[in-house]
Parts: C-alpha cells; sequence; structure tokens
C-alpha cells in the first residue's frame, strides 16, 4: 500500500467527527471528505487479504480476494437500498462494471503501452473473461428488453413492474450459480483436466519441471538485462542464484541411491536447457570442484562447490495471522461506516448541483470504491503483467455482475424498495459495445497503446452522455 494512502486517513477520521458534532458543511465539501477517507480504508482491507491468503494459499486466497475485492461497492450499496436510493445502486452496478472493463483496463493498457511496447498475455483466460462477459450482459439486459417488449404490447404498468421482479430475482439466482461455476472451474479446478498434450501447471520447486524453470527464468533475465531499468543487478543476482540452486538440486537429486557394481559412479545425464537466444545448450549439474557456465548467466560461482555456499535470498516471514484478520474486521467495520455517511451526502449533493442520481452513482460511487486498484493495475501494466491486469479489471467486472449484484438483488427483498435489473438504454448499450471491445481487443492475446485509448474513449462518451441527458 502507498505511503500516501496512509495520510488519506485523516479523512477518516475528519468525516466521522464532522458527522457525530453535526458539523454545517456544504453537501459537496461533505462528500469529497467521505470519499477520501474510504479510499485508504478499502486499500488496507485488499492489503489485509493479501496477508491472509499468504497462509491460506492461492486457491482459498484467490475466493478471498473475490469476496472482498468488490466490498466497498457492496457495503456502499447496501445502505443506499435502506435509503431508498435505488436508482443510485443501479447506476453504480452498471458504474463499477464499466470503470473497470473500459477505465481501468484503458488506462492501465494506454500507459504500460505508451511505456513497454506491446503487451501480450495468455489468450485462453482472456477468451474466458470474454465469455463470462457475455453471461453478464445477458443477465442485466434481458428484464430491461422484455419490460419494454411489454410495454410496446400494453400491458398494465403494476403487472409489468411485479414481472420485472420475478424475472430480476430469477436472473440473480441464475448468476449467483454462474459465479459458483467459474469458481469451480477457475479456483478448484473442478473437471479441469489438462489434455495430453498439455502440461500442468507451473511449478518450479519440483524436479520434474526444473528445466521449465530455468528456461523461464534464462527468458527473464534477457527480458531484464535488454530494459533499461535502473537498480537490475539485485535482480539479476536473485535470478543467478535461483538458477544455481535449482541445478544443485538436480544433482543432489540424480546422485545414485547405491554404487554401480564396478564401484565407478556414473554422472548424471545433463539438464538441457534453451536460453533465451534459442540456441540450445547443455547444463551439466555442478559435480566438480569448477564453477559450471550457463548460457545467458555467465559463470556461477560457488555451484556445488566444496567451503562455498551458493548465496540464496533471505527467506521472507509470513505476515502474522491474526492482525490481518483483525485488520480485515476492522478495515471493513470502519468501511460500513464511512460509506453510511457518504450515502447521506449523495442526494443533498445532487440536489445542490443539479446533478441526476444516475451520474453520481454511474462515475463517482465506483471511482471511490476501486481507486486503490486503479493505481495497482498501472503498476502490473508496467511491469507487463498483463494476467494480472485482467484479472483486476474484466475479473472485477465479473465479480460485480455475477456476485455483488445477484447479492443487492437478494438483499433488497429487506428493504423498503425493491432493486431489479431495469437499466437504462444507455447504460445498456455501452455495456454491450463494452463486451464486445473487450472480446475484440483481448482475442488476439496482445493489447497496444490504441486499443487503451478505445477502450477510454467509449467510457468517456458513457459518462458525457449520462451528464448531459440522464439515465
Amino acid at each position: 500500500m502507498p505511503r500516501w494512502l496512509y495520510a488519506l486517513l485523516i479523512f477518516a477520521v475528519l468525516a466521522v467527527l464532522i458527522e457525530l458534532l453535526h458539523i454545517p458543511l456544504p453537501p459537496l465539501v461533505f462528500f469529497v471528505i467521505a470519499a477520501l477517507g474510504i479510499v485508504p480504508l478499502a486499500a488496507l482491507i485488499g492489503v489485509a487479504v493479501e496477508h491472509i491468503a499468504e497462509h491460506t494459499g492461492e486457491r482459498i486466497g484467490g475466493l478471498l480476494f473475490a469476496t472482498f475485492g468488490n466490498a466497498t461497492e457492496l457495503i456502499i450499496g447496501i445502505f443506499s437500498l435502506r435509503d431508498g436510493l435505488v436508482e443510485v445502486v443501479r447506476a453504480s452496478i452498471i458504474g463499477s462494471i464499466l470503470g473497470n472493463a473500459l477505465l481501468v483496463l484503458g488506462v492501465a493498457t494506454f500507459i504500460g503501452s505508451v511505456r513497454g511496447g506491446r503487451l501480450r498475455f495468455p489468450a485462453r483466460p482472456a477468451s474466458q473473461y470474454a465469455a463470462l462477459f457475455a453471461l453478464c450482459a445477458g443477465g442485466l439486459m434481458l428484464p430491461t428488453f422484455a419490460e419494454l417488449l411489454a410495454s410496446h404490447n400494453g400491458q398494465p404498468q403494476a403487472q409489468i413492474y411485479q414481472q420485472g421482479i420475478l424475472l430480476s430475482d430469477f436472473i440473480a439466482a441464475l448468476l449467483l450459480l454462474g459465479y459458483i461455476a467459474s469458481l469451480l472451474f477457475s479456483v478448484f479446478r473442478v473437471g479441469d483436466k489438462p489434455g495430453d498434450s498439455e502440461s500442468d501447471e507451473f511449478d518450479p520447486v519440483i524436479g520434474e519441471w526444473s528445466t521449465s524453470a530455468i528456461t523461464r527464468l534464462l527468458a527473464y533475465r534477457h527480458h531484464i538485462m535488454k530494459s533499461e531499468r535502473q537498480n537490475k543487478s539485485g535482480a539479476l543476482r536473485f535470478i543467478d542464484n535461483t538458477v544455481a540452486t535449482i541445478i544443485n538440486h538436480e544433482a543432489d537429486q540424480s546422485e545414485p541411491a547405491a554404487a554401480p557394481e564396478s564401484g565407478a559412479s556414473q554422472p548424471a545425464a545433463p539438464l538441457t536447457v534453451a536460453p533465451p537466444s534459442g540456441e540450445a545448450a547443455n547444463v551439466p549439474p555442478a559435480q566438480s570442484n569448477k564453477s559450471q557456465p550457463l548460457p545467458g548467466l555467465g559463470t556461477l560461482a560457488g555451484a556445488h562447490t566444496p567451503g562455498r555456499s551458493v548465496p540464496v535470498a533471505p527467506t521472507e516471514h509470513k505476515p502474522a495471522l491474526l492482525p490481518a484478520i483483525l485488520l480485515l474486521i476492522g478495515a471493513t467495520v470502519a468501511v460500513g461506516w464511512l460509506s453510511d455517511i457518504l450515502v447521506g451526502t449523495i442526494e443533498p449533493l445532487t440536489v445542490s448541483l443539479h446533478w441526476n442520481a444516475a451520474f453520481v452513482g454511474l462515475i463517482f460511487v465506483p471511482l471511490i470504491g476501486g481507486l486503490p486498484e486503479y493505481f495497482n493495475t498501472i503498476s502490473m501494466a508496467l511491469e507487463k503483467r498483463m494476467e494480472m491486469v485482467l484479472a483486476a479489471s474484466a475479473g472485477s467486472s465479473i465479480q460485480i455482475a455475477l456476485l455483488m449484484a445477484p447479492i443487492l438483488v437478494l438483499v433488497s427483498l429487506a428493504m423498503p424498495m425493491r432493486l431489479d435489473f431495469v437499466f437504462s438504454i444507455v447504460e445498456l448499450a455501452v455495456l454491450g459495445l463494452a463486451t464486445f471491445l473487450f472480446s475484440e481487443i483481448t482475442r488476439d492475446g496482445e493489447l497496444v497503446w490504441l486499443e487503451g485509448l478505445l477502450l477510454i474513449l467509449l467510457y468517456a462518451m458513457m459518462a458525457g452522455t449520462v451528464f448531459l441527458f440522464g439515465a
């Protein structure tokens, strides 16, 4: 978490004091203070979940990220439903989806590609995201189209409303089913067995894949050497040490348990590693007193040499579990408190500035909860970690549509006003265009700055349309 986010915690304290002391402030000022107070708390939720994931492992950690990644938007939505701001909740659902899929991905792609050129990623996860996007778009569009058709056929409005509520409840249950299915497939790997030509998940600590591990390390080292990064000697040294450790491990594993009948020990089979240039090279395990040369790395001094040990990077200790859990609970409770304060400022803000509630819910509410993720996504794009960028943008949008929106629909059963999936034509049009555009720009497995700019421009068109004409 960046240090400057900690400084924003003063706004959280200030917003609580203003609310408790009933200090009169203009609605816009109070809204900004409460919004700035939520930003660092949302980031702390992410930090706490990351620390917990260090103990639970990747699968459960991924489930925690999916559950708490959009906790801020969910809490704001629940309080908005309590106050009867159904239009704000509807707009915030679409705004969160489009904000991640268009603005977050667009800005990250634009900045990352301008800085580092073409951004490549595996096409298979992107294809799964596109398929889930299509499911989300269909589930959110159908109730609106059904009501328009019913109105065109002259059905009574009361009947149309009741049928729209029933259809929204039915689709919410199906979207939740789709979310559970996506978790079973992507997190728990149910039914996702690799074919004969596919390899299992990469794991560099298992001897069977050590050759693949060294190959990838060599390729990454070659990438660092060609880059213009400063202070890259530390990363290069760490890669050298890692490769040496893998080679020594292979040498230890390949030593025969018992000597042959002749009494002479047989040398282990050499490791064949393809260097980044594509030229094959045989890398024998280090069994002599001489240092073994490795193509692309130079000489690894001390590899399996008596009297010298291979320098290994210091082991990082996992963060304590209990403080992480307490931090998660405390940050979530604080977000809930500030969300209640923020929701109370929305209606006075829209009245004083003559803004429509849809514009506030479409633009400002999603921006508040997702601002820390925006900076993290840009950082990942600059490092060309596009799989993480897609997970943080497209994956987050899908979580909102498949998890957050159905939960809000079901929660509204206990609220004064029911929430349904009846959105404006403008919002649904942009959602359909975003689904199509995401599928088109990700099918080739790479993104460039022009495609990022297209996403940003589409988002700006939507914001301008809603601001001028309403939902």
